[in-house]
């Protein structure tokens, strides 16, 4: 199964799926490959911090680490900042998606939270799905180390065949209750790959990160400009922000 890796698990697909194309809350904002694995690093244990683990992937050489692309970013959970090809919520501003239950954004910073949870939840039941298709992850089998992260590798690539080759799948598009925790085709051209392995100064790092809170802050601007001229008549005043 893993011999299948490079065919059925790409990272950053040139294919935008039609649900966000043909979704305006979403595109051209963000454009995501939904119900895929892209990537997969299995090995850490499972309390290892969330950053960490990111980035032991972007420090990896390639075609072993996580690639990240000129022009395209990641969207990621509060466990990470935003930082150069990843993208974290606000800070501070209602985020999960109950928390939006029955209340419109008043802002644009609620916008862009809401939005960004709405597909994160994706990931979180795709998650779901690949558990409750492959009992044997839930599970402590006994099987020595290597064999155990095989069995990753193999779980994800045959998930990703599955939504593939049969998107009609019962257990693909049966309902994943998430729950909201708040606490042979390649990639041929690495010329546009961000270089992670070189190190920068304090001063560089917080300079380069600033410069993707601002692209955050551009992109829930834009966001906000074309919800409130659908849904305002035009009128752009915020309320809530801080």
């Amino acid at each position: 199964m893993n011999g299948l890796r490079d065919r059925y698990m790409k990272q950053a697909p040139k294919e935008v799926p039609e649900e966000i194309a043909n979704n305006s809350n979403y595109f051209p904002y963000f454009k995501v490959r939904s119900w895929n694995f892209t990537y997969v690093l299995a090995g850490w244990e499972g309390a290892a911090n969330d950053y960490r683990v990111l980035q032991d992937a972007l420090s990896r050489p390639q075609p072993y680490g996580l690639r990240v692309y000129d022009g395209k970013y990641y969207l990621c959970d509060a466990g990470y900042t935003t930082m150069p090809g990843f993208i974290s919520p606000y800070r501070g501003v209602r985020y999960h998606l109950k928390e939006h239950t029955g209340r419109t954004p008043k802002n644009r910073k609620e916008l862009f939270n809401l939005r960004h949870s709405s597909l994160r939840s994706k990931i979180e039941c795709t998650f779901g799905i690949l558990k409750n298709r492959f009992k044997i992850l839930a599970g402590k089998p006994n099987y020595p180390f290597p064999t155990q992260v095989d069995i990753v590798l193999a779980c994800t690539v045959l998930h990703n065949f599955i939504a593939l080759e049969d998107p009609d799948d019962d257990i693909l598009n049966e309902n994943v209750e998430i729950d909201e925790d708040t606490g042979e085709e390649t990639n041929e051209d690495d010329s546009n790959v961000m270089d992670y392995t070189q190190s920068r100064s304090q001063r560089e790092d917080r300079d380069v990160r600033n410069e993707w809170k601002e692209l955050r802050d551009q992109i829930a601007w834009a966001m906000w400009v074309d919800y409130c001229a659908k849904y305002n008549g035009g009128n752009t005043m915020e309320s809530g922000l801080t």
